[in-house]
């Protein structure tokens, strides 16, 4: 059984009046919508990481909010993505040889960690207070 802390916290009327309309219509306790809801949304830390993509995360809390920006928007370069897509096809015709499959695994590997260090970087904006792009924004930088 999870141990609980007891928490007070003092809430505007009309945010308490959703909270128990919505404790209603659920048929649960306030207490457990509120406990829900916090877990939802706070930000999972990189405590559990590897140390290498830890560390690298934590760094990241330190950056100004211009330098987090940075962060977030950056990509992959054209090369490497070009690099990448004739890797996979390779890979996926049968035709890699060990040292594509060893570069393919690299290039892999860096792709994952400037996606998560990009997640992070946007989960810190918004928790400094930032509204975060929507997909289509996303997707109309990126074009």
């Amino acid at each position: 059984m999870m141990t609980t802390q007891m928490v007070a916290i003092d809430v505007p009327q009309p945010l308490y009046r959703r909270l128990q309309r919505l404790a209603e219509l659920t048929r649960r306790p306030v207490e457990t919508l509120v406990a829900q809801t916090l877990d939802a949304n706070i930000p999972p830390l990189p405590d559990h990481l590897p140390e290498e993509m830890r560390a690298d995360l934590l760094a990241l809390e330190s950056l100004d909010d211009e330098s987090l920006w940075q962060v977030a928007r950056s990509t992959v370069s054209p090369e490497q993505q070009k690099e990448h897509s004739r890797l996979l096809t390779k890979n996926s015709r049968g035709t890699i040889t060990e040292a594509d499959r060893g570069r393919l695994d690299q290039l892999s590997r860096e792709a994952d960690r400037l996606m998560l260090r990009k997640a992070y970087a946007y989960v810190l904006l918004k928790w400094r207070g930032y509204r975060l792009p929507t997909l289509a924004e996303l997707e109309a930088q990126a074009g």
